[in-house]
């Protein structure tokens, strides 16, 4: 398929409005040429017929041609000159050989004869008629030559301006082709924005919209990259721990000895595939909306959802010792993608109950919050100090009183949460309970419209 060009589109336009231009400009010269020639050759028939009359008034008319007018053989005008009794009977023509008829109406008028158009200009002096007439295609012939000159000249000047047209959009495009060179030239990992010095007004726009976008993907890049680090930093933890299991496990002789390196070893292959798992989460979480259906919108009862995940989560909350219930306060529904809320309240949930501790409680809330759907997650456990709060979203990162009480966790479980509700365009906000223990996770969605 051949590519579209700008230069040729641009030419086939410009060069095509000229020529339809100038195929206007020769109309026009035609018709107002044509209007000129009508006026003065009318009032040459005019003089002429009132000259005849002259002469008929002065003495009889010749009965023969007269040498002085103009036949249609010996000029290009082409006058025919014809007088006649009121009776219509011939008493002079200076074409004899062409039977001409014209109705006798005095001044100027537009007849046919010998079906062709005339010009014909009539004076009646009492028993004789005097008629002056011309062709009307013999104006119409001085009138196309005349406009025809111009056509050589507009032609050259159409050459002449398309190739001043190919020279000012190449150099007019230059600027496009010095931008496209430069950013043929980067390598994959060069993102600086480009200069614009040099860049026409026309071409701003675009070349500020690639440096936005080279920023964007630079922070991409950038934040890939932590992430890649961060990851396999925490991912070498548990391998290692897990090697060293193993190796244990190989050493014991003990059947209690093995039973228990056994159960370490199962207990961290658990630890690491929920790790590898909330990396997968996360990855899925921050992936632009045009990754798949993944991220397939329709409505959510947010209620249904927290509903859901508290049965879930059930057994796990009775074997830590936790009272976790679900209570639905306003049938809330909002366009989400279901998977991705049912992972932003799993998240939230487990980091519940991991830190509420035996005895504690974990109320799911399905509310409304200044009239916009929300989902409320209260745990009566230690809580996050205020100058933590806005760290705890940071990918990996786990609160001192997390690290205190050595519970188990992979520091993603609120990162996945705020990149969720991001996409969604929610908004995730951490408080403490009334009572000043625990914490609160409130996550408000959008207004319906």
């Amino acid at each position: 398929m051949r590519q579209p060009s700008l230069r040729r589109h641009l030419m086939v336009w410009v060069l095509g409005a000229l020529c339809v231009g100038a195929l206007v400009l020769v109309l026009a010269a035609y018709a107002l040429t044509l209007g000129e020639i009508d006026e003065v050759l009318d009032d040459g028939l005019r003089q002429t017929a009132l000259l005849l009359a002259d002469r008929d008034l002065a003495g009889a008319l010749p009965t023969g041609p007269m040498e002085h007018l103009a036949s249609s053989t010996g000029t290009e005008s082409k006058l025919v000159a014809i007088a006649r009794r009121q009776d219509g009977s011939l008493l002079f023509t200076s074409e004899p050989e062409m039977d001409l008829h014209f109705e006798f109406v005095a001044g100027r008028s537009l007849q046919t004869a010998r079906d062709e158009p005339w010009h014909v200009f009539t004076v009646i002096q009492g028993e004789r008629v005097v008629q002056v007439a011309q062709p009307v295609s013999v104006r119409r012939e001085l009138a196309a030559e005349s406009a025809s000159q111009l056509l050589v000249p507009l032609l050259g000047l159409v050459a002449m301006i398309g190739a001043m047209l190919v020279l000012a959009l190449r150099r007019g495009l230059q600027p496009l082709k010095e931008t496209t060179d430069a950013l043929a030239q980067r390598s994959a990992t060069s993102l600086a924005p480009l200069e614009l010095d040099r860049v026409p007004n026309e071409l701003l726009p675009m070349v500020r919209t690639l440096n936005d976008l080279l920023l964007r993907l630079g922070a991409a890049f950038e934040a890939q990259r932590h992430f890649v680090a961060d990851a396999a930093h925490e991912l070498r933890s548990p391998v290692t721990a897990l090697q060293l299991q193993v190796q244990l496990l190989e050493r014991s002789h003990d059947p209690a000895q093995r039973l228990v390196a056994t159960q370490e070893l199962a207990a961290g292959i658990a630890r690491t595939r929920r790790l590898i798992e909330q990396l997968l989460y996360l990855s899925r979480a921050t992936a632009d909306e045009s990754a798949g259906e993944i991220f397939t919108r329709e409505p959510v009862h947010l209620g249904d959802v927290a509903r859901g995940v508290v049965a879930r989560w059930s057994a796990e909350a009775e074997r830590r010792g936790v009272d976790l219930g679900a209570e639905v306060q306003y049938a809330a529904t909002v366009e989400a993608n279901e998977a991705q809320i049912d992972m932003l309240l799993s998240n939230l949930v487990e980091n519940a109950l991991r830190y509420a501790g035996q005895g504690g409680v974990v109320d799911v809330i399905a509310t409304e919050l200044d009239g916009a759907p929300a989902v409320r997650v209260i745990d009566n456990g230690p809580g996050i100090e205020p100058a933590e709060r806005a760290r705890v979203f940071d990918r990996f990162y786990r609160s001192p009183e997390a690290v205190a009480t050595a519970q188990a966790g992979s520091g993603l479980g609120l990162a996945i949460v705020k990149a969720i509700a991001d996409k969604h365009g929610a908004v995730v906000s951490l408080h403490s309970r009334a009572d000043g223990r625990g914490l609160e996770v409130r996550v408000v969605f959008t207004k319906p419209a």
